[in-house]
């Protein structure tokens, strides 16, 4: 027996009522802080290791550790908006897919402005250190911050839940 689209596993878990600690407004905007911080030390990282020697085992470990970090405190930002951009439409209802497309339209500049300074802020690396894979790195970093920019910006808009919602 299958289960219907509106019903998968994935929009089943983010709606699951035991992990309604991570929906509350404080958790989340935590979760966008900390995010946030976390890419920022990782484009403050690339700058510094293409300015000093390039590509280093240090930095290669910190690119790393930093990255797998990345993920725990992205899955408790995702639950607290309860994956709205992760998920089918089918599993979303209006006012849900209303507050996506809210936060993904209010992001959209400030997105463009992050992918164009991708592309400049790697060839800027390049062209003054000669360094290519930094550069690379940096210009994904930021590409990667404009994709989470709508997801920062639901999680710290979103007002908190009824706490009868998930009964």
């Amino acid at each position: 027996m299958s289960t219907p689209p509106q019903q998968t596993y994935l929009a089943r878990t983010f709606d699951d009522g035991r992990y309604a600690w991570a929906r509350s407004r404080r958790v989340r905007r935590r979760a966008v802080v900390a995010e946030a911080a976390l890419v920022a030390a990782l484009v403050g990282a690339t700058l510094i290791a293409s300015s000093v020697s390039g590509w280093s085992t240090p930095y290669f470990v910190v690119l790393s550790v930093g990255l797998l970090g990345f993920v725990p405190l992205h899955s408790v930002l995702n639950l607290g908006i309860r994956g709205v951009y992760d998920r089918d439409d089918r599993s979303l209802d209006e006012h849900q897919q209303r507050m996506r497309e809210r936060s993904f339209l209010a992001m959209a500049w400030p997105a463009t402005a992050l992918h164009f300074l991708a592309w400049a802020g790697a060839a800027t690396v390049v062209a003054l250190t000669e360094h290519v894979v930094p550069a690379l790195y940096l210009g994904f970093l930021l590409w990667f911050a404009a994709g989470l920019l709508p997801y920062w910006h639901l999680a710290w808009t979103s007002p908190d839940e009824p706490a009868d919602l998930d009964a």
